[in-house]
């Protein structure tokens, strides 16, 4: 039986699923779940500035007994070890390696890790630098239960043990608060970071301000605090890069060839990215996706890729019952070596603001960025063959990284109009760019293990 014919005798399983992946995306929440968000927002706000009190005072009590020194620019003590901290998203970490190669040129003798959450550290599977990557995940303590679990601590504990145990000479937090107490338990003699995304007395070196004080891009954030350790910054710098391992390549390559048999497809390679992990609002409507992969289908021949995490497979599942056609549906599928392979061989990837827009650009692939709460210029992508596609509503951008991107109105409208058809437009000009509208027209698959 085809997808399609069951597609058809299960119309009311389809509009129920429909409906309710859609209904965390523009529906009111009722007044009583807005009352428990509303009560438990302010409980989160007292009890983290308690806690930034108690974190406040045992950092005095533990304080560095020399005075916070000078940034570090003009030191010329050796730094043998440094350690780049960024334990939050993909795609922040991808942003982050710029200044890694930076610091490398720097200081070519140093030995540079970074230490990332675990679900992040694949990204970073086919990278010469970091030298060592660590994993630790400080959010253990917020899961249920998690403060009093044996576990939790024996985990912490081992975790500490090697983080010391690697002598650090350099601490750099990226990540904001939490990273400014991982960079205190380092024991590195030195700890630098943004004086407004620490807390009190974990810092040695402190850079005033903080993220999005001015409007500029996350890289240059980032790029900022090697600058502060000496490093020189020069002009494409910027550029993302990332490797793709071999074997990596060579499973994706495979799930393509096996996709374009199946549906029997000879056009470009497009992936679609359905989710986005750091805020509904930033995502693009499943009925939006299901018409632009229809049409790409029918007008390119195109051989159409979903990817997305495995939470999102109910999003997945909605995108192809509103489908009239069938497209490679990948969610939660392959691993992050894979995914950044996957995108790599492709001759387009579509996305909203998320990891795998960031990971597109790094491998080279043209984008179509589609962008609403979340403002360009301060995290889109980093590439000169991305296109953006924003509305300049009164409303947007709204988010300030406070918390993830969420409509206030419940109704994210800077998404919605972003029609398939003007999506449709601009993949279509970012594939005669790239020369891969043509069938068979997949443009560097025979040189996905070798990417620069």
């Amino acid at each position: 039986m085809s997808r399609n014919t069951h597609a058809n005798e299960d119309t009311g399983g389809d509009s129920e699923l429909a409906a309710v992946v859609e209904a965390a995306y523009d529906t009111r929440p009722p007044f009583e779940a807005r009352l428990a968000a509303r009560a438990k927002a302010a409980t989160k706000s007292r009890a983290q500035r308690l806690l930034w009190l108690l974190i406040a005072a045992l950092g005095f009590l533990t304080r560095t007994r020399h005075a916070q020194g000078p940034c570090l620019v003009g030191n010329d003590h050796a730094l043998g070890r440094i350690l780049v901290i960024r334990v939050d998203l993909i795609g922040d970490v991808v942003l982050s390696l710029p200044a890694v190669r930076v610091l490398k040129r720097a200081y070519p003798q140093a030995d540079i890790d970074m230490l990332v959450l675990g679900s992040s550290a694949g990204i970073l599977a086919g990278e010469l630098e970091p030298a060592q990557v660590l994993t630790f995940d400080p959010y253990l303590w917020r899961h249920r239960l998690g403060l009093f679990n044996p576990r939790t601590w024996l985990e912490a504990w081992a975790f500490l043990t090697l983080l010391r145990a690697r002598r650090y000479d350099l601490a750099i937090s990226v990540s904001g608060d939490i990273g400014s107490i991982l960079a205190r338990l380092s024991g590195a003699p030195r700890r630098l970071g943004y004086a407004d995304e620490a807390y009190p007395f974990m810092l040695t070196d402190a850079l005033p301000g903080g993220r999005y004080k001015a409007r500029q891009h996350e890289v240059r954030y980032v790029l900022a605090l090697a600058a502060a350790v000496g490093a020189a910054v020069l002009p494409g710098d910027e550029r993302l890069t990332l490797q793709v391992l071999p074997e990596a390549s060579d499973r994706s390559q495979r799930l393509l060839q096996d996709g374009r048999a199946r549906l029997g497809r000879t056009g470009p390679v497009i992936a679609i990215h359905a989710g986005a992990r750091n805020g509904q609002a930033k995502r693009w409507p499943a009925e939006h996706i299901a018409a632009l992969a229809d049409r790409l289908i029918g007008e390119t021949d195109a051989l159409v890729v979903l990817t997305g995490a495995p939470s999102e497979a109910p999003l997945a599942r909605a995108v192809l019952r509103q489908m009239r056609g069938d497209l490679l549906d990948l969610c939660g599928k392959t691993s992050l070596p894979e995914l950044a392979a996957l995108l790599a061989g492709s001759d387009l990837v579509v996305s909203g603001d998320s990891g795998p827009m960031h990971i597109a650009c790094a491998v080279g692939t043209p984008v179509v960025a589609l962008h609403g709460p979340t403002d360009p210029e301060l995290s889109g992508p980093i590439a000169p063959n991305a296109l953006v596609l924003r509305l300049p509503l009164w409303c947007s951008p709204c988010y300030d990284a406070s918390a993830t991107a969420e409509c206030r109105f419940h109704n994210p409208v800077c998404m919605k109009e972003l029609t398939p058809s003007l999506v449709f437009a601009a993949a279509v000009r970012q594939l005669r760019r790239s020369g891969a509208t043509c069938a068979e027209g997949t443009r560097r698959h025979a040189t996905l293990a070798s990417h620069p």
